[in-house]
């Protein structure tokens, strides 16, 4: 009775490890970032299916709806975070440098999505950030642009068209490279 048990377990380990193996094609492997704790995921970011962000809109803290479309006319850069999450805490003063940086060009937007608007103000009061920010605690924003983890960033041109869907950590350099890439 345990060896059947026992070819099973090593077809299974077998199957395992050939799906998870390299096959050469680094466009689908997931390799650790510098710390080991982050994932790169460069190579499994989505397309949203209806790239517009027309006719969608967010809360502000004082729960008063605002659409989206107030935004076009220039290229806009949406960061949904939370305060639970370590990477958005780490990214956030990065994307209040370079708000200041191309304030003339590009506006920002933070998004939270946690369920207490006081954890997500105190969040922006303690990363400095002075760029609009709202709220999304349903997460129906978040899940329209396909966010695969938190942080997600939108990157969104002037027409309200939907560039890149970004979820990962972005620092100074790739946030900038980001911007200069897809909006500008």
């Amino acid at each position: 009775m345990r060896f059947p048990r026992i070819i099973a377990t090593f077809v299974a380990l077998t199957l395992l490890a050939a799906a998870c193996g390299d096959d050469g094609d680094d466009n689908n492997t997931i390799s650790l970032g510098d710390n080991g704790l982050t994932p790169s995921i460069d190579d499994i970011q989505v397309e949203v299916r209806d790239g517009s962000t027309r006719g969608l809109a967010f809360a502000t803290f004082d729960n008063e709806q605002v659409g989206l479309e107030q935004y076009l006319g220039g290229p806009l850069v949406i960061n949904f975070f939370a305060q639970w999450c370590v990477n958005c805490v780490q990214e956030m003063p990065a994307f209040e440098r370079i708000s200041q940086e191309f304030a003339a060009e590009v506006t920002f937007l933070g998004i939270s999505i946690d369920e207490d608007p006081a954890d997500a103000l105190e969040l922006v009061d303690q990363t400095g950030v002075t760029y609009d920010v709202g709220w999304d605690p349903s997460e129906e924003l978040f899940a329209h642009f396909q966010g695969l983890s938190m942080p997600t960033t939108v990157f969104v041109d002037a027409d309200g068209n939907v560039e890149r869907v970004w979820s990962g950590v972005l620092n100074d350099d790739s946030l900038r490279d980001r911007i200069t890439e897809d909006l500008l």
